[in-house]
């Protein structure tokens, strides 16, 4: 989370730009905001998430598990999807096999695996959550033009291309 909510003017970039020759005031505006408006986007769909019973790693495994609803999966590919480490996965399964929203069925003649399905009652929140969620994001979005809505998708590709130089050594 980026928690600066009393965000440098333009005047206040500029003035650290003449004592720090590496920054780019514009490069580092735009972080800010990037990061400002990536937490508050964060912030609003945990809190509609919340309504529904479900975090963020939850929602995630019911909605790449909707994909293709009636298909066995694996909690390492799962894991794999959503970024998660098989420890995270194992709770998150366990929490959602609790509540009825995923099924665990053993894997064949090894115990030591299982698959996953989506239940009828994962189905069920999800057809509840799924029409609110779309609906939020268009009112999300309202305010660009379809193509305004593209060019912001290939913008953040773009940066998101250069991620791997913050954690560079």
């Amino acid at each position: 989370m980026f928690y600066l909510l009393d965000q440098p003017t333009q005047k206040e970039f500029q003035d650290l730009a003449q004592r720090y020759r590496e920054m780019d005031p514009s490069s580092v505006k735009a972080t800010v905001t990037l990061l400002r408006v990536g937490s508050d986007l964060l912030t609003g769909f945990e809190t509609l998430l919340r309504r529904y019973g479900l975090s963020q790693g939850r929602f995630l495994i019911l909605i790449v598990m909707n994909r293709e609803p009636d298909k066995l999966t694996r909690p390492s590919i799962l894991a794999e999807q959503i970024g998660v480490t098989r420890a995270t996965m194992t709770g998150l399964i366990e929490g959602l096999a609790r509540d009825g929203l995923v099924q665990r069925i053993p894997h064949g003649n090894d115990r030591r695996k299982m698959n996953l399905k989506l239940t009828p009652g994962g189905k069920d929140v999800l057809e509840t959550l799924l029409p609110d969620y779309w609906s939020r994001i268009h009112h999300l979005m309202d305010g660009l033009t379809g193509n305004e809505q593209m060019t912001l998708t290939r913008l953040l590709e773009k940066v998101a291309q250069g991620i791997p130089e913050l954690n560079r050594e």
